[in-house]
């Protein structure tokens, strides 16, 4: 059997519903924020500023020095980052807002806020 043609207001309807946003690669965008930041403690004072901002009692850095194998990754180019990391803890819940914040890549919802920095 052969199915019956598409009628053009349909393509149309379709073409006129879909969704319209800006498109950004994700991970272009957190390179080049990334590369944005200038060398030195910047990073740092923004992971304690955010700590601060999110109501934390409490704020960790560990620096983990361990090298791990190269051999066998799921991508390739994931070689470069398998040596040492820093990982940063807060005590503070991650609330709805937070998770919407993340989600706006290079802006944020804390700008109209009083109670952050």
């Amino acid at each position: 059997t052969v199915d019956p043609p598409v009628p053009l207001l349909s393509v149309a309807m379709e073409a006129a519903t879909r969704a319209f946003g800006q498109k950004i690669d994700l991970c272009t965008r957190i390179r080049d924020i990334l590369e944005a930041y200038p060398d030195g403690s910047t990073v740092l004072k923004e992971l304690l500023q955010n700590a601060d901002d999110a109501g934390a009692s409490t704020f960790k850095l560990l620096l983990d020095k361990r090298e791990h194998g190269r051999d066998s990754l799921a991508f390739p180019g994931a070689a470069d980052f398998q040596g040492a990391a820093l990982y940063a803890y807060n005590d503070a819940v991650f609330t709805d807002d937070d998770f919407e914040s993340i989600q706006r890549v290079g802006g944020s919802l804390k700008a109209g806020s009083l109670t952050k920095t």
